[in-house]
């Protein structure tokens, strides 16, 4: 299948023109930070919009890797299993980020020129795969927790990035071991407020907003379901911002859970998206990362 026709049809079912260029928008200053000169090879649409497709690696797709965050570990991995076939890289991320570390971290020229010459395009949708109303990371989220995703919050980018409903009731710690399961992690953060679990928010990734919980709260909810519900890189930003969240954090009165960014993300990229390319004629693969809280 032509890169194009696939990059075209992913625009459209993502409503990609309805998102602003400021979802990521950093990435422009983390490039020319690291001093990459992006522009011999990102699309001229990516270096406007920064969704969508970012690199054409070759005219063709022959498969399909999904992906949460492009870290140099899972790009490699891409490499291999392409093996020279030319391949598609959707991911959720257009840049790694370690969520116990540094924090966000532009994809090197290096890894821009490797997979250029390995025949894999690369293909971001941030906020549009946040937002959809049908396949979501925080829909994703709460069908496998079972949650039913009776009403949205959590505007973002022009569209709703969380999902709330009622369920159980059922006590905390059995909720907590279904997040686990449904994120495959052997851990979780909590932050326990009550013994009993009856309405939930559910948001992807990280959400360690103080408005957004503050949402929750006023729409009933009694817990909240996140990756990360602290703000754990480092940064100026996180350094800023973290005193002032974690206060927030301890006064909420919800129950917070934390499946990891990662985890909590990947559920939409190792099912629905898998089906999504599948019926285009595209086998398609889910790549993960060694470690869930890297």
């Amino acid at each position: 299948m032509k890169t194009s026709e696939v990059s075209a049809r992913l625009d459209t079912f993502f409503r990609l023109d309805s998102y602003g260029p400021e979802d990521f928008a950093e990435i422009i200053d983390f490039w020319r930070g690291a001093r990459v000169p992006f522009e011999r090879y990102v699309t001229p649409r990516f270096a406007e919009r920064h969704n969508g497709l970012m690199l054409e690696g070759a005219p063709q797709v022959a498969r399909v890797f999904t992906l949460v965050f492009p870290s140099e570990e899972v790009l490699a991995e891409v490499e291999r299993l392409a093996g020279g076939e030319p391949a598609l890289i959707f991911t959720h991320h257009p840049m790694d980020f370690e969520t116990s570390d540094r924090g966000l971290i532009a994809v090197s020229e290096e890894w821009l020129r490797r997979l250029k010459e390995a025949r894999v395009s690369f293909y971001s949708a941030h906020a549009p795969l946040d937002c959809h109303e049908r396949i979501s990371t925080s829909r994703s989220l709460a069908r496998a927790c079972g949650v039913p995703a009776q009403e949205t919050f959590a505007k973002y980018m022009g569209g709703h990035a969380g999902v709330y409903g009622r369920i159980g009731p059922v006590p905390l710690a059995d909720f907590v071991d279904r997040v686990k399961r449904a994120c495959g992690v052997e851990r979780a953060d909590l932050k326990e407020h009550g013994f009993v679990v009856e309405r939930v928010a559910v948001v992807a990734g990280g959400a360690a907003f103080p408005a957004l919980m503050q949402e929750a709260l006023d729409a009933g909810c009694d817990t909240y379901v996140t990756g990360d519900f602290r703000v754990r890189h480092g940064g100026p930003w996180a350094e800023e911002h973290r005193p002032q969240f974690d206060a927030f954090i301890e006064k909420a009165p919800i129950n917070l859970i934390g499946g990891s960014h990662y985890a909590t993300e990947s559920l939409v990229l190792r099912h629905e998206m898998l089906g999504w390319f599948n019926s285009l004629g595209l086998p398609a693969d889910f790549v993960p990362q060694g470690d869930a809280w890297r």
